[in-house]
């Protein structure tokens, strides 16, 4: 985590990096939920409920490559429910490792894939693994892109005990948090949690656009 900060987070404060965001730095107490990859119906069905539940709006960065006839309609209900359902390239690949053609590609496709789907399409990006370089930047804003980044990973991809999850976000969530969280059975069983004490300790959950200030969709 420490090296992966080290190589992209830097570059952004230094202003390497232009047009990338990790947080919204703003004064109020905002914060707002991300979640990484295509969920399958069930899990969709489980986040969207608690997201209703406490009436809190996500931002979903998914892969159209995953998206198929089992989790379309999941998805479509997603963004029907006022989520917003952004890009994680097409095929969840290190775009460090390919060139400008094919980083193009990855962009292109999976906005399309997600504008057909939805009928929106998505101006903000979030490289997979969290993970770029300088060319990967100047093509996302080549596209007219903003690329999205996090501050808090909850790590639920990688801890497998609720209590530590619920620890790492609410342990170091500051004003103008993007938190990071995936479509897993972790997230589900953490996220009532976590949407709580947040609250407890006087934070709004609001949509992303609305935490950046920014057009989410084109």
């Amino acid at each position: 985590m420490g090296q992966w900060r080290t190589n992209q987070i830097v570059p952004v404060s230094m202003g390497i990096y232009i047009n990338v965001i990790a947080n919204s730095y703003g004064n109020t107490k905002n914060v707002a939920l991300t979640f990484d990859d295509t969920p399958n119906p069930e899990n969709a069905r489980k986040l969207l409920k608690i997201l209703k539940k406490y009436d809190v709006q996500g931002a979903f960065f998914v892969n159209g490559a995953t998206i198929n006839s089992e989790n379309i309609d999941a998805i479509r209900y997603t963004s029907q429910e006022g989520h917003l359902i952004l890009s994680h390239s097409f095929d969840h690949v290190n775009l460090k490792e390919l060139n400008t053609n094919d980083v193009d590609t990855q962009l292109v496709s999976n906005a399309e894939r997600i504008e057909e789907v939805t009928g929106h399409y998505p101006k903000l990006f979030r490289p997979p693994y969290g993970l770029s370089n300088r060319n990967v930047v100047d093509s996302v804003n080549e596209h007219g892109m903003t690329m999205i980044l996090w501050s808090i990973d909850s790590l639920d991809w990688t801890l497998k005990d609720a209590n530590t999850i619920v620890q790492v976000v609410i342990g170091n969530v500051h004003n103008g948090d993007i938190i990071l969280m995936h479509c897993n059975q972790m997230t589900i069983d953490t996220l009532p949690i976590i949407i709580e004490k947040l609250r407890q300790r006087g934070y709004m959950i609001v949509r992303l656009d609305e935490l950046l200030g920014i057009k989410a969709y084109r």
